[in-house]
This record gives structure tokens, sequence and C-alpha cells, in this order.
């Protein structure tokens, strides 16, 4: 009885991030907007009744779990000691873990044929080249040659062959509460919106850096913002979804070796995050998670031809079919749905500003992949590694087609590294199950509320 009545406290001191009879979120003209749950165009219903069981699968394969990573690059923008001070910040590689066909060299697998004469031999093949002719095989090397140039990458690419890159297994690093809290992180966002975010014409907000926000934009800088603070706000979501209590103080440290803290729910923090108690942005923050799911759910339907064409090899037949399987279900999934995000509205006019605009969009978000080196806290550093990675894939994907771009208008020359193609589908998984998640914080908050169909799932208890 307690707790429903500090729950509706709570529901009546903090309001905002859902409306009366519109508890759930779809796509609006240009961003995303309430709508009644029993709205057919409702991304909450889409993803959680659809989507999200579809890609939690998915990740779980080898193909997905794995993640290439250089943990040990310097900040570029300032010196750090790497020093998150809990338990909860460690990361561990597992390069014996991962199946052989991973631990090869990306550009060449080696695999056995038949020759002619019957006896077996040896032959070098790219996974992800599919049998190319002599001359299909120049035009991608001529495009290899032109992404160096960085036209087409909205994020820093490291060399996957350098002994420096190690494989994380990303589902036993699962993104959550570490305790990285106090200046550190503080730097790290005031520098991603500070330095390297769009920000408006002053005379329309000359507050932006104390309260950041999209007013006074055009549309592509609106879209960075949202992307930005999409971000920001799915990571809150993680830590409220799942944070922790350490044991009591009075145990001492040896008592706290016998009794451990708890991970809980942490809805106060949910609501006043996103509600209006804090901020009167929160409720936009929130729908800006949606944002970001509905523009990386394009991605993935645009990169449809693609995809259906990649092996996602890792040396086990068995697994690398299911793992096509899967793929092909997520995407006739996505395809089902008809309200997606339309890229086409931007880098459009005078093709010379376009072209401007559309690379200052590109290099702003480089350099927020570039601060992700920055963060002290190794779990931390490594999920905003991957989400901007799967971000700026995403970003490289919706506008590789554009008029200036190398690619044109034929997606089947367009290339994505294994790396890409795993940080893409962690990133959209990232916003897929934070979604689940604020069903899961509107059923705690409204129990007898429209939308209380959307009940705490337990993922682990999935069938793979």
């Amino acid at each position: 009885m307690r707790e429903k009545i500090v729950l509706l406290i709570l529901c009546s001191l903090v309001v905002g991030q859902f409306e009366p009879e519109r508890l759930c979120f779809r796509k609006g003209e240009e961003a995303v907007e309430p709508c009644a749950c029993a709205d057919s165009q409702n991304i909450d219903k889409l993803n959680n009744d659809v989507i999200y069981e579809k890609v939690q699968k998915l990740l779980k394969k080898d193909f997905f779990r794995f993640y290439k990573v250089n943990m040990d690059k310097t900040c570029p923008f300032w010196a750090d000691d790497r020093q998150c001070g809990t338990s909860q910040c460690g990361i561990a590689f597992c390069d014996d873990e991962v199946p052989a066909g991973l631990r090869k060299p990306t550009s060449v697998n080696v695999r056995e044929c038949e020759t002619k004469q019957g006896a077996k031999k040896e032959e070098e093949f790219d996974p992800m080249d599919r049998s190319l002719e002599e001359k299909e095989k120049k035009q991608l090397n001529d495009m290899d040659q032109h992404d160096d140039g960085l036209e087409d990458k909205f994020c820093e690419i490291d060399d996957e062959e350098s002994a420096d890159m190690h494989y994380v297994d990303l589902s036993k690093n699962p993104e959550r509460y570490t305790g990285y809290a106090g200046k550190s992180p503080q730097r790290v966002w005031k520098s991603i919106y500070e330095e390297n975010c769009f920000k408006p014409d002053p005379k329309f907000d000359k507050n932006f850096l104390t309260n950041p926000n999209n007013f006074g934009m055009c549309l592509e800088k609106r879209v960075f913002y949202r992307l930005i603070s999409g971000l920001h706000s799915a990571i809150t979501i993680s830590i409220a979804a799942y944070n922790y209590k350490p044991p009591p103080p009075s145990l001492g440290k040896f008592g706290a070796q016998i009794q451990q803290g708890t991970w809980f729910r942490n809805t106060e923090m949910f609501a006043g995050r996103f509600g209006t108690k804090w901020s009167w942005e929160g409720p936009q923050r929130l729908r800006n998670v949606y944002f970001v799911y509905l523009l990386e759910l394009r991605a993935l339907q645009k990169a449809k031809p693609y995809l259906l064409n990649e092996l996602f090899y890792t040396g086990n037949e068995k697994e690398d079919q299911e793992t096509r399987r899967a793929v092909e279900e997520l995407l006739e999934a996505i395809d089902s749905y008809e309200n997606h995000f339309d890229e086409s509205d931007m880098f459009t006019g005078v093709e010379a500003q376009a072209r401007e605009l559309r690379e200052e969009f590109r290099s702003h978000f480089v350099n927020i992949s570039r601060i992700m080196d920055c963060v002290e806290c190794d779990k931390c550093r490594l999920w905003g590694k991957v989400q901007t990675h799967g971000m700026g894939t995403a970003l490289k994907i919706l506008f590789s087609d554009l008029p200036h771009s190398h690619y044109k208008h034929d997606l089947s020359k367009f290339q994505l590294t294994r790396n890409e193609v795993v940080a893409l589908l962690q990133s959209f998984g990232r916003y897929s199950s934070s979604i689940q998640e604020v069903a899961n914080f509107r059923s705690d908050m409204f129990p007898q509320a429209e939308g209380s169909e959307f009940q705490r799932k337990n993922s682990e208890k999935l069938e793979l």
C-alpha cells in the first residue's frame, strides 16, 4: 500500500512526459508526438509487440555479440586519468572466445574448395565480397579510396586489424548504472552540447548552454540536436532501469563482501528526468529517444538490399543460417511499418550550401565520436563508442545516396564493415530496449491508465 501511495504522489508531482489519454508516441510531421496507445502507428506498439524480441534474439547471436574496439585511445581534448572508482566500471576482453571465422582478418578468410581434379585446396575469400567479378572489385576498390576522404563517414573509424583492437562480448557487459558521476561525465556532456552541437541564433535563446534545446534552428540542426539528446536520454533510461543500491555502510568493508548491493528500477529518477519537475525540456528529451529509434529503423530498412546479401559469417554454418533468418525476419517486420523517418527532406536546396551544411553536420558528429574516448569509466566508454558508431553508421546509410555522394543511388555498391553492422544493430537494440523500459516505467506510474497493457517482459525467458 505504501508503494502505491508513493507512486500516486510521484505522478501528481511530476507530470509532462505522458499526456492524459495519450501515453504513447508516434511520428509527427517532423519529430515525435504523443498519441493514444490504440493508435495503429504508435511506435511503442511497433517496438514492444513486433520488433523488440526479434532484435534481442538477434543480438545474442555470435556475429552481433562480439564488437572489436580500441579502449586505450587517449582523450584528444583534455588529459584524463581513466579512473571510475567503482567495481561496475570494468570490462573484460574476450579475444580467445571469439569464433574462428571472426578472428581471421576481416578482408580475407580461408576455406577449402574442390578443384576440377577433385583435390582440395585453400582459397581466399572475403565474406563481404560475395564472389564479385574483377570489374566490380575495381569499383569497390575505388569506393574504398573514396571512403578515405571521409565524405561518407560520420564517426571516427579505427583500423580493425590494429593490434590495439580487442573483442568485447557485449552480452556480458550490459549498459547499466556504474556509479560513474561527478565532474568527468559532466565535462563530457558539456563538451558534446557546448562545443559540438549546432547552436541556435542567440536572439532566440541566450541560455542554450544551461538549457539545451532546438528552438531557432534549421531542420538539419534540429535533427542533430535530437540525435544527441536521444543518445543522452537513452543512457539515462538504462541507468534508471538498472540502478544500483550499495549495501548499508554500517556493515563495513567485510560486511559488504557478504551482503551484495541490489539492482532496482529507479522510477523516481525516470519521472524526474523526463517530467517537468527538473526542466521544461524533460518530456521532449524522452521523445528524442523515439526519434533516434525511427532514424535507425529507417537506416535498417534502407540497407535491406545489402543486409539480405550478407553472409554473417562466423564459421559456424548452423549459427550463421539462423542469424540470416533472424535478420530477414527483423527486416520484414521493419518493412511492415508505414510511417518511417524521411531523410529526403534534409540537405536540400542550393547544392553548394547543402554540401557545406552536410559536411558541417558530419564533422560535428565525428567530434562526438572522438569525445567518447574521454569517458573515464570503461563500460560507459565502451557503450558510448558502440552507440555513436551505430548512429554514425545509420547516418552513413541514410545520406549515402545524395546527388553529390560517390555511391549515387545504387545501394548495391554500398559497403559496410562487420563492425559497422554490429554497431548499428547494437545501437538500435539499445533504443529498442529503452522504449520497452518506457513501457515498464509507464506501467509503474500509471497502473490503471491507458497503456497498462504494456506489462514488463522478462527478456531472460526469450527462447533463442
